[in-house]
């Protein structure tokens, strides 16, 4: 009768086999791992992109829209009035946008020497700048704080 071998010297091809495939699946569940985190980083910084970009266009927007708003409308149909609106469009900036840290400052001054009760003129308003009012151009500005 022959004794059986229990010497552990060498594996099998079978327990080779087993180990090598052990070791491929967890090389490719670290990859799927690795491509699922790249891929979401990804989507958080081109989201996180997208919303600056749109914080940028709403912030030039509302400074268009106080450049070339209509006097005859109610909502700014005097210096205060306009002044009170964009202002506040502004300001709103910061709540709907608040996911990219905007902070911005609103700055809407009427020409010097007009009368809360005055009313705006198409051309005073498009001579509206960042720049600080005059007595024949107003001030528009809403720009980001670092």
């Amino acid at each position: 009768m022959r004794r059986a071998r229990h010497d552990e010297s060498g594996l099998t091809t079978l327990e080779w086999l087993l180990i090598v495939a052990a070791v491929a699946g967890l090389a490719a569940l670290a990859v799927v791992l690795v491509q699922n985190v790249v891929d979401d980083t990804a989507e958080q910084l081109g989201g996180a992109s997208a919303r600056e970009t749109a914080a940028n266009v709403a912030i030039d927007t509302v400074i268009r829209e106080a450049k070339t708003a209509q006097p005859s409308d109610p909502r700014f149909n005097t210096w205060q009035k306009w002044e009170l609106y964009f202002t506040a469009r502004c300001e709103r900036l910061k709540i709907l946008y608040s996911d990219t840290n905007l902070d911005v400052r609103a700055a809407f001054h009427r020409p010097i020497g007009k009368g809360d009760d005055a009313s705006p003129t198409s051309g005073e308003l498009n001579l509206a700048n960042a720049e600080a009012a005059t007595a024949t151009k107003p001030q528009a500005s809403c720009a980001k704080v670092s």
